[in-house]
């Protein structure tokens, strides 16, 4: 083998370990810090008021199920949802998991949620609630939204 060949292979094989290094192991459940990282991801783009943002941290085909509205599918439709629901008010979002778990590239996340909406009128109301992803991870290791669903832990009735 000449010496350019030998250079060539260990560059090569080089490069292999380097890409190998960054594939997600899948053989082990994933930390709840790469469980939840989406939703924190997710309420810094709605208090940066970036819909466009918000949506991407979801699959292309993923479903909301919003409390006391119709699911809405597909990524395209999330988007329009959270720039609807950032035109109507809400702002100062915050998120805290309870709990993760996932078994391969799938995954869930339970938590808390806060958020505050600023109405017509100029008042702040300010809802709490809980919430679960349903997360599933891409090619690139990094975990997306497949259906989301929460609801306001209490209701005012009138």
């Amino acid at each position: 083998m000449s010496k350019f060949s030998s250079f060539t292979a260990i560059v090569f094989l080089s490069f292999l370990v380097m890409v190998g290094c960054n594939v997600p192991d899948k053989s082990k459940p994933a930390t709840a810090e790469e469980l939840s990282q989406m939703n924190r991801d997710f309420a810094k783009a709605l208090n940066n008021k970036d819909a466009v943002a918000a949506a991407n941290l979801y699959t292309e085909d993923a479903t909301l199920l919003p409390p006391n509205e119709v699911p809405v599918s597909g990524r395209a439709n999330i988007q329009k949802y959270w720039d609807g629901a950032l035109a109507g008010g809400a702002f100062d979002v915050s998120v805290a998991t309870t709990s993760t778990g996932s078994n391969g590239d799938l995954g869930y996340e339970i938590g808390r949620f806060q958020m505050s909406i600023k109405l017509p009128d100029g008042t702040v109301t300010v809802e709490k609630g809980k919430y679960i992803e349903l997360l599933k991870r891409g090619e690139d290791g990094v975990w997306k939204s497949t259906h989301g669903i929460w609801n306001a832990d209490t209701l005012a009735l009138k």
